[in-house]
């Protein structure tokens, strides 16, 4: 299936680049969120109407998500959760626990912009979460995990 990106997607293209994905994906993922439409004549003409539209549009969600890193540089997480002797947490920190505390510091984070390497946490100590801001700005934040 052919189709034309609306905006940037990881591994896949840049805005306007025509790419060939997996029907599932495109009619499934890309089209019903409005990342993509599919690449019929008419839809290559209405795209080289709307193309500087677009790319405005992409450069201010991009300079948003630099704003965001920019704030977000120097945070820093503490969680503090029960945990045996031997520093093994009775449950995990996970994506959503990272990002409501972000939120509980006053930035606006989702749960899906929070990437954690190695799954969740399930010791205490010093880690790094990464934050998937824009498909150009990540950042890594420090999480302490601290027995409570």
């Amino acid at each position: 299936m052919k189709i034309i990106l609306l905006e940037r997607i990881n591994k896949l293209g840049r805005l306007g680049d025509v790419v060939e994905v997996r029907p599932g994906y495109g009619r499934n993922f890309l089209v019903p969120q409005g990342k993509a439409v599919v690449a019929t004549t008419a839809n290559l003409a209405a795209f080289a109407e709307r193309k500087a539209a677009l790319e405005t549009a992409e450069a201010e969600r991009l300079q948003v998500a630099q704003a965001r890193a920019a704030a977000l540089a120097e945070a820093i997480v503490r969680i503090a959760l029960q945990a045996g002797e031997d520093g093994r947490l009775f449950g995990s920190v996970g994506h959503h626990d990272i990002a409501r505390m972000l939120n509980e510091l006053g930035h606006t984070i989702s749960h899906s912009e929070v990437r954690l390497s190695e799954g969740p946490i399930k010791r205490t100590g010093e880690y790094t979460a990464r934050i998937h801001l824009h498909p150009e700005v990540e950042l890594d934040i420090s999480v302490i995990v601290e027995r409570a």
